[in-house]
């Protein structure tokens, strides 16, 4: 009886694990397209087809997820119980690492898509903010629906990250990053830049594109006839980074 029933529970033990989830490094998913790394962070395009679900992937590192565009997801989380998601364009959330999960794409007509930035060195104080979170901007005009707007959306003691909207015409007035930034496009754009002693160049930007960018003063001008929405992750306490340090 004894041996039946240490048999019993082996088998139980073994179809439950048999069960389990088979779960690979997120660099290993297929939907996960590794577009940006440096010493700080790790960004991926992230595209689900309609109707599919993701590999079960690792989450080692907190991160941060920019929607380009809306979605209606379930996350799958190992352990827990399946959590239907409704998503909005530009929507940016901030998730603490250590699990694993798959995603469902419960859309039938459009990809699921977003930009997932790995922060690759310790944060300390992280939280979304709550208050004095406008930035004062500069503008001319009398129209305020003209002037840009930056909104600090989360900060920790080493970095923040902050959204940024440029109506067509607007200009961001010359101003000076003393520490590097990475810029996540979640609009189609094109912006003229100044860099303080430098020429004029023009950018153009399209949906999910990812740019590291070292300290720079420049000023920054919406040329394109359809707004310019960026996500900016601007690094407050840590080293500069020069760029023979970064690498694609």
């Amino acid at each position: 009886m004894l041996n039946t029933l240490k048999s019993s529970l082996l088998l139980v033990a073994f179809v439950a694990f048999a069960q389990q989830p088979s779960v690979v490094q997120i660099t290993s998913e297929p939907s996960h397209h590794l577009v940006f790394q440096n010493e700080w962070v790790r960004a991926f395009n992230v595209i689900a087809p309609v109707k599919t679900t993701t590999l079960v992937h690792q989450h080692n590192y907190d991160y941060f997820s920019v929607g380009l565009g809306d979605a209606d997801i379930i996350n799958n989380k190992v352990g827990e119980k399946p959590a239907p998601q409704l998503l909005r364009d530009g929507q940016v959330r901030f998730v603490k690492g250590g699990f694993a999960h798959s995603v469902t794409n419960n859309s039938s007509d459009h990809p699921f898509h977003n930009s997932t930035i790995e922060l690759l060195q310790p944060s300390t104080g992280a939280h979304a903010c709550t208050e004095s979170c406008t930035i004062p901007l500069p503008c001319g005009s009398a129209d305020k629906a003209a002037c840009p707007t930056a909104e600090i959306l989360y900060l920790s003691d080493q970095w923040r990250m902050v959204s940024v909207l440029l109506p067509p015409g607007a200009k961001y007035a010359e101003h000076t990053h003393t520490t590097p930034h990475l810029a996540v496009a979640v609009s189609d754009f094109d912006i003229r830049q100044k860099i303080k002693g430098g020429a004029e160049t023009t950018i153009h930007g399209a949906v999910g594109d990812v740019k590291w960018i070292p300290p720079v003063v420049h000023s920054l001008t919406n040329v394109g006839t359809q707004p310019a929405r960026l996500m900016t992750l601007e690094f407050t306490n840590q080293p500069a980074i020069t760029p023979d340090h970064v690498h694609p």
